[in-house]
């Protein structure tokens, strides 16, 4: 949450995103999660369907991609700092070492960006415990406070930023049996301009399956209907094979 490859594209709050000044911070993000199971897991076999779960450029016809970097990721700082208002050490945007993690490339057009990932835990546990804590309502000031951070841990020092209202709404996308969105919007002026930049995050869960997936824009807000349609491709790829 990825939190949020929000993504947040996935990490659209990242330095590389916030040098494009003014074009684009976003953080979607979904989770899928599961009711796990007791059977010995196949590492392996889990990356496998997690490269093969993520978005592609077949799925978001008419955006540009380019490969995810580590770069693009939400800061140790602001992960930190998220953990701490959700009042837990670990949070969906932690990785687990038990857990296997592919990245969608980043895809954008205009202003818009999108991106996501899948991480397939070990331990239905494991994404049971993240689930709860981003279904809370006592998420979304937090996520809207994890957005802010990344804004301005990514600001050009040359280019004070100063921030208008942050806001985080609970939404249902409506994805398998577990999902939640947040849509963000975030206020910035900069050298004088000033911007709104919309963030959808949405959360799903399938068996030991999480999905993350962000978009972003200035000005307007994504398409829902998109955003769903998006996740849903993943959260279908997944199947029963995370079970």
């Amino acid at each position: 949450m990825s939190f949020t490859r929000a993504s947040f594209t996935r990490a659209s709050f990242t330095h590389a995103l916030f040098t494009r000044a003014l074009s684009t911070l976003v953080v979607v993000a979904v989770l899928a999660a599961g009711c796990g199971s007791t059977k010995k897991v196949d590492p392996a076999a889990d990356l496998a369907l997690a490269k093969a779960s993520v978005l592609t450029a077949a799925d978001v016809s008419g955006y540009k991609a380019s490969p995810h970097t580590a770069s693009d990721d939400i800061p140790a700082a602001v992960k930190k700092s998220f953990a701490a208002c959700m009042k837990t050490s670990q949070t969906i945007f932690d990785d687990s070492p038990d857990a296997q993690r592919a990245d969608s490339p980043d895809f954008a057009k205009g202003e818009a960006e999108i991106s996501g990932e899948t991480t397939i835990y070990a331990k239905r546990g494991d994404v049971d415990d993240r689930w709860k804590q981003i279904s809370k309502p006592a998420a979304a000031p937090c996520l809207a406070q994890l957005f802010e951070d990344g804004a301005k841990s990514g600001a050009d020092a040359s280019q004070p930023v100063t921030f208008g209202a942050t806001s985080a709404t609970q939404f249902s996308p409506g994805v398998g049996s577990r999902s939640v969105g947040y849509a963000v919007k975030l206020t910035l002026t900069v050298s004088g301009e000033t911007a709104v930049f919309y963030a959808e995050v949405v959360f799903a869960q399938r068996d030991r399956a999480a999905i993350d997936v962000e978009f972003v824009n200035v000005g307007n807000a994504l398409d829902r209907k998109l955003e769903t349609s998006l996740v849903q491709k993943i959260y279908d790829r997944i199947g029963a094979k995370a079970s």
